[in-house]
């Protein structure tokens, strides 16, 4: 029997034949490609498992098979100057690394010359080496950034689902004086909007990381509906209506098209939709946990007074919370992180679908 192969993937960065593209990708790649362009720094923003690190892997595969593109992906929890500077020395443009030849023998040598009696045996290795009183890794990043664009490469630094740390702080401002020195250094970071919003929330990062907070940002929103329900018929062999119903399942949000999905296509026959439900909210569940806990005590009072109001509407949002007047304040953060969108005046929809239930369940406390 032919085993049936699942089109559809739960794995992070990893589009799968039914991606549905919404032009991220391809603003950032034609801006960074374009000479008429001066945009050099892109913050991809969205919920956990909006499509983040799908854009991102897209930039990176497309933009490194250039040949006169150096992209270097930098893992967020690193060190990022020390690593940038590793990758950056194993070109072959790099030429005046330091070598120094290390000795040991279970022999004795004087002077100069290395004298090996008896049995004794010598190895000898090879290491790059440098003087730590000359040494300084900013000076150093920027002599090789330097000779790449003396050789025409521009150089783009990738960091996915980033966070501040003292590594990342330092390499940005690193970054920040490259631009103001001409070099041609572009920088793409995914990240969710808070983890973002923390490294220019300190006042005394303000001015050397001025260049990321002007940097432009995109927002992985909701997926097409149009484009959802084609991608489920033709990926999973229904008619419109059911595809329809899928669909407003998922609410446009990319983790929930790709989890739903895989579950249809891997459903038993007389399955229905309703039979994949458990399942369907087990996938969810795990990941909303990821968020919750994160959010502050007037976050989560928002959340749970806008599920208990059920109709989206300020009143009754309003109605429920424990201080009302700070609807506004809590509206537009909740916003801001995705959690909402305001597209009618007066009125809040939900971004995370089956996310009332979860709280019901699991937050209601």
């Amino acid at each position: 029997m032919a085993v049936k192969i699942d089109p559809f993937t739960l794995t992070p960065g990893v589009a799968g034949k039914p991606y549905i593209n919404n032009g991220i990708a391809e603003e950032i790649i034609a801006n960074f490609k374009s000479e008429d362009s001066a945009k050099y720094v892109y913050k991809i923003t969205g919920l956990r498992g909006s499509g983040k690190s799908v854009e991102y892997s897209k930039v990176l595969q497309t933009l490194e098979k250039e040949k006169n593109w150096l992209v270097y992906p930098l893992a967020a929890e690193g060190n990022g100057v020390a690593t940038l500077i590793s990758y950056l020395s194993q070109e072959d443009f790099i030429s005046d690394k330091k070598v120094a030849t290390s000795l040991s023998a279970n022999a004795s040598a004087e002077g100069s010359l290395l004298i090996a009696s008896g049995k004794g045996e010598v190895s000898v290795t090879r290491t790059s080496e440098y003087n730590d009183n000359y040494y300084d890794a900013e000076a150093t990043l920027s002599k090789m950034l330097a000779e790449a664009n003396k050789h025409r490469y521009n150089v783009l630094v990738m960091i996915d689902d980033i966070s501040k740390t003292r590594s990342m702080v330092e390499l940005l401002s690193i970054i920040g004086t490259m631009f103001n020195r001409g070099r041609q250094v572009y920088l793409v970071v995914s990240g969710l909007s808070r983890n973002i919003e923390d490294f220019t929330a300190d006042p005394a990062l303000s001015k050397s990381l001025s260049f990321f907070r002007r940097g432009d940002t995109r927002e992985v929103g909701p997926l097409n509906k149009f484009d959802v329900v084609e991608m489920y018929e033709k990926f999973l062999s229904i008619d419109t209506q059911e595809a329809k119903k899928l669909y407003e399942l998922t609410l446009g949000y990319a983790y929930a098209y790709q989890v739903l999905g895989s579950l249809y296509f891997n459903k038993k026959a007389s399955d229905t939709i309703e039979d994949l439900m458990p399942a369907y909210e087990r996938s969810l569940f795990k990941t909303y946990d990821l968020d919750w806990p994160k959010l502050t005590n007037n976050e989560k009072d928002f959340i749970r007074s806008y599920y208990k109001g059920q109709t989206g509407r300020a009143k009754d949002t309003k109605a429920c919370m424990s201080n009302p007047d700070a609807y506004n304040v809590y509206r537009d953060r909740l916003i801001d992180r995705h959690f909402f969108s305001a597209e009618e005046r007066g009125y809040l929809a939900p971004r995370l679908p089956r996310f009332g239930k979860f709280i019901e369940i699991w937050c209601d406390d």
